[in-house]
């Protein structure tokens, strides 16, 4: 083969990163039969394995096949077979990442974002009722015989949950920044004020810094005075 036919057959292929980058991309990996996330959707456990079930779709670039925005092409598209095939591939991971009893009840619905919006509409807490049930919880969760590890650990929890029901608004002006000054100290006060009382002088220093610390800063105070 000449050198230009050799050119022309190369500049013929796309590059590689261009077909990983596809939403239609299927690497070899890739079993229809895996449950992608564990523990897997027991009916209980919405908001932790929606938020997994997200991770784990958009590390495989697969996110536009649950929320809609790559809708079916045309029959007569050259991309209708590729559609077909990741929208059922996406649909058997959403059936296998499921508790049984639920896996047949979206075992035949026909497109992966149809069933990731039903299995919104019936899992997926309010916004208030869980919202107060974390607000209560922070309020009264202490340290008791819990390390400083553990309680920060159970502490950020309660806190990214909260924060994943009151994403801040999108603005490049000052005012975004106060406002999440003001949510910070409300998380390091959550944090601080669950300690138990032989930290009570630390806790005191900490509060008496200007500016006061991110929850990391006291959080890395607490462990050297713990050692």
């Amino acid at each position: 083969m000449t050198d230009s036919a050799q050119e022309t057959v190369a500049s013929s292929i796309p590059p590689a990163t261009l077909l990983i980058s596809s939403p239609y991309f299927l690497h070899s990996n890739d079993q229809p039969g895996a449950s992608l996330v564990t523990p897997q959707l027991d009916g209980d456990n919405y908001p932790t394995w929606n938020r997994s079930m997200l991770m784990a779709l958009e590390a495989k670039n697969k996110i536009s096949f649950i929320d809609g925005s790559l809708p079916i092409p045309a029959t007569s598209s050259a991309d209708y077979a590729h559609w077909v095939r990741c929208n059922s591939m996406v649909k058997s991971w959403l059936v296998h990442s499921t508790i049984p009893s639920i896996s047949h009840s979206i075992l035949w619905i026909d497109s992966a974002h149809a069933i990731w919006t039903d299995l919104q509409d019936r899992f997926s807490p309010k916004n208030a009722p869980r919202i107060f049930e974390i607000r209560r919880a922070l309020s009264t969760h202490v340290q008791g015989s819990d390390s400083i590890s553990a309680y920060y650990t159970i502490v950020k929890g309660y806190r990214d949950e909260l924060l994943s029901y009151r994403a801040l608004p999108n603005c490049s002006c000052g005012a975004l920044k106060t406002l999440q000054d003001f949510l910070n100290t409300d998380h390091l006060l959550d944090f601080l004020q669950g300690l138990n009382d032989n930290y009570a002088a630390v806790r005191s220093q900490i509060l008496l810094m200007d500016p006061l610390p991110t929850v990391a800063k006291a959080y890395s105070l607490l462990l050297q005075e713990e050692r």
